[in-house]
């Protein structure tokens, strides 16, 4: 499905009903929008990790502008603050109330900009493998040192840096460094996580090279009150674990979930435990006690 918002044509799907059957009446579920990360992937990298959730909520998958099946606009229009207002206008053509947000990656850089931008509109915010800062990078470059093989570490700051010069360079790149990305190297998972996103070489490069070295909502986040879950991965090389404890320390209101047999995406390496915390957090009480 298609929506025009904000001066583009943004791609959505949506899985799980919204409105269920209980008895006598029908028994509204929350509403969960879940953002990619990236820059230059897109929603496919949930499918069909996070189906289990929509038993329990109805699970609205975005592509921000620029990326997967959305319309590919002036790069200098994504900047993470219009990939955060881009959320809020979907929420509105939606005619959706107070949401959960699930960003990973990337995604969950833009899902912090828009609990700084938009805290009415949010029920509980996840942030998964993610970072508040630029700062993430010379974190991953450390652990890259550790378990990254020279061809690796020689290659990596290739995409970090903005410095992809073609596809072809990116499927190389991506050939190169995917394993790093998991605890667990199973060939054929790789083969068909790594192939299934619509990738945008554009978008990634201009993010890393424009955007990316701007980032830093480390001031804002002590103002967040939403609860928040923040989901880490031991092995994660990109967004560390000091990225997770950084924003539990920051976030008023946040737990901290650490997976131990996982990379940089937990709910495809342990999808039933992650599945379980996340349903425990979002049906818990909404009052919490701030730390």
């Amino acid at each position: 499905m298609f929506a025009n918002l904000n001066g583009t044509r943004l791609y959505f799907d949506v899985e799980g009903s919204g409105y269920v059957p209980a008895g006598e009446r029908m028994k509204h579920r929350p509403v969960l929008i879940a953002v990619h990360g990236g820059p230059g992937s897109d929603h496919s990298d949930f499918k069909p990790w996070l189906t289990p959730l929509a038993d329990h909520m109805q699970i609205i998958y975005l592509d921000q502008r620029c990326n997967g099946q959305s319309e590919r606009v002036d790069p200098a229009t994504c900047s993470m603050e219009q990939l955060a207002d881009d959320i809020e206008a979907l929420r509105l053509y939606l005619g959706l109330g107070r949401i959960h947000l699930l960003g990973h990656s990337f995604g969950g850089m833009v899902a912090q900009v828009f609990a700084t931008r938009y805290p009415d509109s949010l029920d509980k915010l996840l942030l998964v493998n993610t970072a508040p800062s630029k700062e993430f990078y010379p974190d991953a470059l450390e652990f890259a040192k550790r378990i990254a093989a020279p061809e690796q570490l020689a290659a990596i700051p290739e995409l970090f840096e903005g410095r992809i010069t073609d596809e072809e360079s990116l499927i190389r790149w991506w050939d190169i460094n995917y394993s790093l990305y998991f605890y667990r190297h199973d060939e054929k998972l790789m083969l068909e996580t790594g192939n299934r996103p619509i990738g945008c070489l554009e978008i990634a490069n201009y993010t890393f090279k424009h955007f990316m070295p701007h980032y830093d909502v480390r001031p804002l986040l002590p103002s967040v009150r939403t609860a928040t879950l923040i989901v880490a991965a031991r092995h994660d090389w990109i967004t560390p674990v000091s990225q997770a404890e950084e924003m539990h320390r920051l976030l008023p209101n946040a737990q901290l979930a650490l997976f131990e047999e996982s990379g940089h995406m937990p709910f495809i390496e342990e999808q039933e435990a992650f599945i379980e915390r996340v349903l425990a957090f979002v049906s818990a009480d909404e009052e919490r006690e701030t730390r």
